[in-house]
């Protein structure tokens, strides 16, 4: 059973006609910006003595971490699952797949590659194909291929852009920086229902095409302007001024600068040795990321965080149809509760860069617990169950802007460990890894609340759902941030 085409809770129609073909596209429209990310070594200034226009602006930390968070935002905008059903759940398992087995493809090449250029504009290429299979294919295998071109380039969007913001931001700012990130992320998520539904439904499927495009153009735009910082330094070291007419400051700085660009050199170079090394082995590098417990704890916190997301975000529109006999309009905007929280997200990050994640994501899966529990007693058409309804999501939101952020700044922190030097040529690897983890989160969590809730009721998706958050707690408390014993021992 399902929402059919006309608006209507029935059988699922399968598509036999072009007609119910294009619906299953508008409903899957989901056109990822994925990775034109960083394509940004494209504009470069013709002579090579010479720095590129708005140097300084365009290698900042903020437009490129503004870049990242804009390309993961509109990776995750889709549309809402109103249309036939069946093949909506087939196309997010092939765009899951694909997801879960690139992400750890593209991290080992960015790793290995110094100039991450190269795979940004491989990714580029991919999803120009998929934007043409999903807008013109009229097959549902051509439909299908777009789909797992569209998971391989998000794997590359997530995966190297998130280990572009750990080469750009300064570790005491990681979690500020992810902060800002999970905010764009949690927004292209849950704004997927509302603006999907609303541009779908008022101006059908090409007016969904219409502004996906736009956004691809501003987001391949923010890729051609913004300059990584290594490529940047040759020109801003040059820079710095020495006053000419203090013979003894120019004496007394000249070394300063000649050992800063030493160490530049020699920071510059072992990053190179430690990226590009063929000898170094993805195999080992994997076993050593997961056998610490730390990171382990970070993968298991993100894949719950994941589950929770998604499993609210395939459950909620059908519950608030049942139950309450709104329209896609409607169950749209019930995410809006959920929504508003993550921009929570950068402050969080502040509060966790200078206190650390543990407690931060501790607090949001114990805060979590109750509010996801309670959601089993929404169950009859009146007001005061929709105020409760908005009322638990909220709490659920400012729950998952405590978790998100600093899981994904702590991905860094375990890797690189406390003086931020370690894991430098894993970062990448790290990522993919962590990508895989939320994927598969999204991937467990419309099934396993689809699932319960048709076999056993909403009210056993609240409880259930509620023990996973719950027992996500205790692995977070002793690991996330370092083993909980480490601090225990300081204390005494």
């Amino acid at each position: 059973m399902a929402l059919n085409p006309n608006g209507e809770y029935g059988p699922v129609i399968r598509p036999s006609s072009g007609r119910e073909m294009s619906a299953i596209r508008g409903a899957l429209a989901k056109q990822s910006t994925d990775c034109r990310l960083l394509a940004m070594g494209l504009l470069r200034w013709p002579h090579k003595d010479k720095p590129p226009v708005l140097l300084k602006v365009r290698s900042s930390a903020g437009l490129i971490v503004t870049t990242c968070s804009f390309a993961i935002f509109t990776d995750r905008i889709g549309i809402s699952t109103k249309r036939v059903q069946y093949w909506v759940s087939i196309a997010l398992a092939v765009f899951g797949a694909a997801l879960l087995a690139g992400s750890p493809v593209w991290g080992y090449l960015a790793d290995r590659i110094h100039n991450r250029r190269v795979p940004m504009l491989i990714g580029l290429i991919v999803l120009c194909g998929a934007t043409v299979f999903l807008c013109v294919g009229r097959a549902l295998a051509l439909f299908m291929i777009g789909r797992a071109l569209q998971g391989i380039s998000a794997a590359l969007t997530w995966t190297v852009g998130l280990a572009l913001v750990v080469d750009t931001v300064d570790k005491e700012h990681i979690g500020k920086a992810m902060g800002w990130i999970s905010t764009a992320c949690s927004l292209g998520i849950l704004v997927a229902p509302l603006l999907g539904g609303l541009v779908y439904g008022k101006g059908g499927y090409y007016s969904v095409f219409a502004m996906c495009f736009g956004l691809l153009a501003v987001d391949i735009v923010l890729r051609l302007i913004i300059i990584e910082v290594k490529d940047a330094r040759r020109w801003l070291d040059r820079a710095e001024p020495i006053a000419e007419a203090d013979p003894e400051r120019v004496v007394t700085e000249e070394p300063k600068i000649k050992k800063s660009k030493d160490n530049i050199a020699q920071q510059t170079g072992g990053q190179t040795k430690d990226v590009s090394d063929p000898s170094r082995s993805p195999i080992k590098t994997l076993v050593k990321l997961l056998g610490q417990p730390r990171f382990l704890a970070a993968l298991w916190g993100t894949f719950v965080q994941a589950l929770i997301n998604t499993a609210l975000e395939s459950t909620l529109p059908l519950l608030t149809h049942e139950i309450f006999g709104w329209d896609s309009i409607g169950a749209g905007l019930i995410f809006l509760p959920v929504i508003l929280p993550s921009f929570l997200g950068p402050v969080v990050g502040m509060v966790g860069d200078r206190y650390g994640p543990k407690w931060l994501a501790s607090f949001g899966f114990l805060f979590a617990t109750p509010f996801v529990v309670c959601l089993r007693f929404v169950d009859e058409n009146t007001i005061q169950d929709k105020t409760l309804l908005c009322g638990l999501l909220a709490g659920v939101g400012i729950a998952t802007a405590c978790i998100f952020g600093p899981l994904m700044a702590e991905i860094t922190w375990s890797v690189q460990g406390e003086d931020g030097t370690e894991g430098t040529g894993q970062i990448a690897q790290a990522y993919g890894l962590y990508n895989m983890a939320y994927s598969g989160g999204s991937l467990v969590g419309p099934i396993m609340g689809g699932m319960v809730k048709d076999s056993a009721g909403w009210a056993t998706v609240g409880w259930s759902l509620g023990i996973v958050v719950f027992v996500s707690a205790i692995p977070t408390v002793l690991y996330t941030g370092g083993p909980l014993k480490v601090k225990l021992r300081g204390w005494g």
